[in-house]
C-alpha cells in the first residue's frame, strides 16, 4: 500500500493558503485525494456552510457546478471550517475533480462527509495459499508382473499346432520326455540340450512351427539286465490346457494320432490323467492315423495277457497329456529323426 504527499497554494482575496494533503493510502476504493479545486460557488459568505461540490473522492460532484464556480475565491471569506462535507453521493469515477470545500481551501485534510463508494475495506495479504507438493520417492522396488499366456479353452475335436502350442481341441504347450541313458538332439531348451536331468520347463526351441517333432536315439536293451528305468526311450507330447493340469473338458471316445518321420512303427500312444502321479500313465499300441478308443488304453498295454488298469469312457474328459513314444528294446539300437505328431483328431 503506498502513500502520496500533494501541497498546493491558492490565493483567496489577496490571502496565501497553504494546504498540505495527509497522507492517504491509494487502496481504491476510498473516499478519494481530496483534489485541488476551487471552492463551491457559495463560498462568499462568512464562514458559511458553502453547499459547495463535494470533496469526496470520486463523488458526483467532482466536475458539479461548484467545483469551479465563480465563488472558488470567495470575496474576503476567512477560512472557513470547511463547511458540511458534500453529499456526494457515491461516484462511479475512481477519483473525483471536485474543489476543496466552499468559501475558501479546507484546512481539514479529510473531510468527514460520506465517502463515495465506501472504503472498501483494507486490503487483505491474499491470506495463505496452500500448496499441495508431491514427493516422488527414489526408493522402493517396483514390481512388474507379466502374464505370459493366456488360457483358452478347448473348443472343436481337432488339434493342430503353431509355435510348439495346441490349437482347438488341446491348447497346452509341446514337450519332450526321455530315460537318462536317452538322448534328444532337437528340440532344445533354447540352446541347451534336453535331458532327463534338465528338461525343458520354458523356451522350447522347436524344428517347425506347424508340428511337434523330435530328434534323438534310444540306445538298445541289455539281455540280461535290461534298465528299463534308465533306457525306457523317448516322448513328444502335448498338454491339454495352458497352464497344464486340466483335463480335455469333453467326453471324446478315441484319439487319432497322425505321425511322420522315423520311425514310422513300434510306437506307442501315451494317456495321463488329471491328479494322477506323473510315473502313472496309460499306453496303447499306435498306428498313424488310426483311432484308439480311450479305453484300450492301459497301465501295462506291452502285456497283453495282463493288460493291467484301463482307462473308463468317463475319464477320457479328465485326460491331460497325450504323448507318441519310441521304446527301446533288446534288440537293436533305434535312431529317432524327426518323429512329428502333425496332427490329433477326437470322436
Amino acid at each position: 500500500m503506498k502513500s502520496s504527499l500533494r501541497g498546493f497554494s491558492k490565493y483567496v482575496t489577496g490571502a496565501a493558503f497553504v494546504t498540505l494533503a495527509l497522507l492517504v493510502p491509494n487502496c481504491q476504493p476510498s473516499g478519494g485525494d481530496y483534489g485541488a479545486g476551487e471552492g463551491g460557488s457559495g463560498g462568499s459568505g462568512v464562514g458559511g456552510s458553502g453547499s459547495g461540490g463535494s470533496t469526496s473522492k470520486g463523488g458526483s460532484g467532482g466536475d458539479s457546478s461548484g467545483g469551479n464556480g465563480s465563488g472558488g475565491n470567495g470575496s474576503g471569506g476567512h477560512v472557513g471550517t470547511g463547511g458540511s462535507q458534500g453529499s456526494g453521493g457515491t461516484s462511479t469515477t475512481p477519483k473525483g475533480t471536485g474543489g476543496s470545500g466552499a468559501g475558501g481551501v479546507s484546512t481539514t485534510p479529510k473531510g468527514t462527509g460520506g465517502s463515495g463508494s465506501g472504503s472498501g475495506g483494507a486490503q487483505g495479504t491474499g491470506g495463505t495459499t496452500a500448496t499441495t507438493t508431491v514427493v516422488t520417492g527414489t526408493g522402493g522396488t517396483t514390481t512388474t508382473t507379466t502374464s505370459t499366456s493366456t488360457s483358452v479353452g478347448n473348443t472343436g475335436t481337432t488339434v493342430v499346432f503353431g509355435a510348439g502350442k495346441g490349437q482347438g481341441a488341446m491348447t497346452g504347450y509341446g514337450y519332450v520326455a526321455l530315460g537318462s541313458a536317452d538322448s534328444i538332439s532337437s528340440p532344445t531348451c533354447g540352446t541347451a540340450p534336453i535331458t532327463s536331468a534338465a528338461p525343458c520347463a520354458a523356451g522350447t526351441t522347436w524344428s517347425a512351427t506347424d508340428k511337434l517333432c523330435v530328434t534323438g536315439a534310444v540306445p538298445v536293451l541289455d539281455k540280461t539286465t535290461p534298465d528299463y528305468t534308465g533306457n525306457w526311450g523317448l516322448s513328444v507330447g502335448l498338454n491339454s490346457s495352458d497352464p497344464e493340469g486340466k483335463g480335455l473338458g469333453q467326453a471324446f471316445t478315441s484319439v487319432t494320432i497322425t505321425t511322420t518321420g522315423v520311425p514310422s512303427s513300434g510306437l506307442r500312444a501315451i494317456v495321463h490323467l488329471v491328479g494322477e502321479s506323473k510315473d502313472t500313465q496309460y499306453c496303447s499300441p499306435l498306428t498313424s492315423g488310426t483311432a484308439i478308443p480311450f479305453t484300450s488304453f492301459s497301465a501295462t498295454c506291452w502285456d497283453t495277457a495282463k493288460p493291467g488298469t484301463a482307462v473308463t469312457a468317463a475319464q477320457a474328459t479328465t485326460v491331460d497329456k497325450i504323448a507318441v513314444q519310441v521304446t527301446s528294446n533288446q534288440t537293436a539300437a533305434i535312431t529317432v529323426t524327426e518323429l512329428c505328431i502333425t496332427k490329433i483328431e477326437f470322436k
